[in-house]
């Protein structure tokens, strides 16, 4: 039976208002973009990147999300919002939205690169190398895309306006975000939509592919069949 490999890209982009005139509003929705890829059915490799935590937040910590003022340690303190600035992240954050898929074909010598490279950038997270931070874009569709492009995998640009409305209404930043690569994926791939009824999920090596495994099993048994 040949083994078939295959990406799957994956975005949860479901606020219109987040996304208007082609820029991304952070204050409205964040979005997430994440990738996993797997070898018939089972997920070799994911990467989710997001917060792991809620980050330094006014004076020695101690400062509260909302508010301030109200509380003494954040008086003077706007720059520590843990919300927007440097936190801890994971690889692995969960997936709680409708997702909109994208799957590309990989080689097995493809998918053994991305190997590789998706190791690497999920170790560099968790020995705290890279942090996520909204407000720069070191944020999950950024790093998704610079480990694909790491692979030699070719994805469409993703990059585009971003702001952040509460702070100042007009563009911070030019780079991936989720919205706008969600946007280039749709003009070149079919989108399957993923409802996740059950209210969120994380991705892990040896899991069966929650989106495509269906398609893979049928395309599998077509293709062991015609060598038969």
């Amino acid at each position: 039976m040949l083994d078939i490999f295959y990406l799957v890209v994956g975005f949860e982009v479901n606020y219109p208002k987040a996304f208007v005139n082609e820029v991304h509003d952070l204050s409205v929705d964040y979005g997430h973009a994440f990738f996993y890829f797997v070898k018939n059915t089972k997920i070799i490799k994911s990467f989710s990147f997001g917060p792991a935590g809620e980050g330094k937040t006014g004076w020695l910590g101690k400062g509260e999300q909302a508010g301030f003022g109200r509380n003494a340690y954040n008086t003077g303190a706007i720059k520590k919002d843990g919300y927007r600035n440097s936190r801890p992240g994971t690889p692995d954050f969960p997936i709680r939205e409708l997702v909109k898929a994208f799957r590309i074909s990989l080689s097995s010598e493809q998918a053994k690169k991305l190997e590789i490279m998706t190791e690497k950038a999920r170790l560099e997270i968790l020995n705290g190398d890279i942090l996520y931070t909204a407000m720069l874009n070191d944020t999950c569709g950024e790093t998704a895309k610079e480990v694909l492009d790491s692979a030699g995998i070719i994805t469409p640009s993703g990059s585009g306006l971003v702001k952040h409305s509460k702070i100042l209404d007009f563009p911070i930043a030019y780079a991936v975000n989720p919205y706008k690569w969600h946007k280039d994926f749709r003009e070149k791939y079919k989108e399957t939509s993923y409802p996740n009824h059950s209210g969120g999920f994380t991705l892990a090596t040896g899991d069966d592919d929650p989106i495509f495994s269906v398609l893979a099993l049928c395309h599998t048994d077509m293709m062991s069949g015609a060598s038969l």
